[in-house]
């Protein structure tokens, strides 16, 4: 599926479905993001921003320069699953 047929809401959308469950998997292991990175070996900021739905999300308006777009890896997001024992796709999952 392209961009186009997605749409910017509904990338949007899955990103906070993601940041939800991440979020969720997190707390109910009573882990903080601090926890969580160190588990994972990534950065806090990595889990926050991704926490908070701002991983590569610029405005098509917005001058990439003033805030340059950020993705999280693959490795980052197997990381944190691993680190949570979860299955990277029930992270992912948004049915």
């Amino acid at each position: 599926m392209t961009d186009e047929e997605l749409g910017d809401d509904g990338l949007d959308e899955r990103l906070r479905a993601l940041a939800t469950r991440l979020r969720k998997a997190r707390r109910d292991q009573d882990l903080s993001q601090e926890d969580l990175a160190d588990r994972a070996g990534v950065s806090r900021s990595v889990v926050a921003e991704l926490e908070r739905s701002r991983l590569d999300q610029p405005k098509r308006k917005e001058d990439p320069r003033k805030r340059p777009p950020r993705n999280i890896t693959l490795d980052s997001l197997f990381r944190m699953a691993d680190a949570l024992g979860v299955h990277p796709a029930d992270l992912l999952d948004d049915r």
